[in-house]
């Protein structure tokens, strides 16, 4: 998928590394797990990864992004990049909040590496 490319191009550009992409191949309509805000992606990940998902950070710009790593029980953050402005807006109004907004991927991952 082109955007997958652009998205490894660009972290490896800046001297990261996406080791994998999980991406839900179903419909709505299919219900499946693995279809955010449901899980199933990230524990699909967690599996073949060994994370602790309580030391997991879900990053997105979208509240199924957000819902979904709560969902995990990840920790979650924010970027303000793609659809991420209107996204805080529909946060704060809904009261589902993450844990972290950062301007762009760059900075959720100084942030990080911060911690």
């Amino acid at each position: 998928m082109a955007m997958h490319q652009n998205l490894c191009d660009a972290v490896t550009e800046t001297g990261g590394r996406i080791t994998d992409i999980f991406f839900c191949p179903h419909l709505p309509e299919d219900r499946c797990e693995c279809r955010k805000p449901l899980p199933g992606l990230i524990h699909q990940a967690a599996r073949q990864y060994d994370i602790d998902l309580q030391d997991a950070m879900m990053i997105g710009d979208s509240a199924k992004d957000i819902e979904c790593g709560k969902n995990a029980g990840c920790k979650t953050l924010l970027v303000l990049t793609g659809n991420g402005s209107c996204t805080l807006q529909k946060l704060t109004q809904t009261g589902m909040f993450p844990d972290t907004v950062t301007a762009d991927l760059k900075a959720a991952a100084e942030w990080i590496i911060a911690r």
